[in-house]
């Protein structure tokens, strides 16, 4: 289908929840920061300063499903490095045909962790976004570390870390954890619904809350900006 601000076609499949993402992202703009127009500016300026000192502001899309949220950020951060990194191959493949006409978009086909290691993938309920890892040591999917991918672009620096993992963000803030205090905004969604008192929104802000930051709800989505952005403007 073509949408009118993404200049080529984009590839859903029927009958999914293909849909339901493409309407949060691109109609409902699930992650536009226009509502906090004192954040929005700050994270522009931040971006604008990288550029200036010559330096690649970098984007991770973590559980990157289809390439959506990652086309959505290339449209507004044009010369960021942008790491797409899903671990299901059925939605890889499509994220893979999203965004082939850019290439400052690299898709990775892995599953966000803690540490290299290899993990399951399962889908209780059959839905395409709703893949979760499970680590095991001779699991199917080969894990990636945040360090590891800010470590492909040399001269790069974090913008934005954005976390849908279906609570493997419990793993992912289990350890090597110092990007977080290096990353201007993460957009992350919890998944303590799913149940089994596994605690994730534990994990997550007991690491975020070290560091003072701001917290702002949009639908699914929390977005924590760190403080430092204030210090710069």
């Amino acid at each position: 289908m073509r949408i009118p601000s993404v200049p080529h076609p984009i590839w859903l499949r029927p009958a999914t929840t293909d849909w339901y993402v493409m309407e949060q992202i691109f109609i409902d703009q699930g992650f536009s920061l226009s509502r906090w127009p004192g954040h929005e500016r700050a994270i522009r300026s931040n971006y604008d300063r990288m550029l200036e000192r010559g330096q690649i502001p970098v984007i991770l899309d973590c559980g990157a499903h289809i390439g959506l949220a990652a086309l959505w950020f290339a449209q507004r951060f044009l010369r960021a490095r942008i790491f797409a990194v899903e671990p299901a191959q059925d939605n890889f493949e499509l994220l893979r045909q999203n965004v082939s006409s850019h290439p400052n978009i690299t898709p990775i086909h892995a599953a966000i962790w803690d540490r290299d290691t290899r993990v399951d993938l399962v889908n209780p309920d059959g839905e395409p976004w709703a893949w979760a890892a499970r680590e095991s040591g001779s699991g199917e999917v080969q894990t990636v570390t945040v360090r590891d991918l800010l470590q492909r672009e040399p001269n790069g620096l974090p913008l934005i870390v954005k976390i849908d993992i279906e609570g493997g963000e419990i793993e992912l803030f289990r350890s090597n954890v110092e990007w977080i205090e290096q990353t201007p905004l993460i957009v992350f969604e919890l998944h303590d619904w799913q149940g089994g008192w596994r605690g994730a929104g534990h994990s997550v802000f007991s690491r975020l809350s070290t560091h003072p930051r701001d917290y702002m709800q949009r639908a699914d989505n929390m977005f924590s900006f760190a403080h430092s952005l204030a210090q710069m403007n």
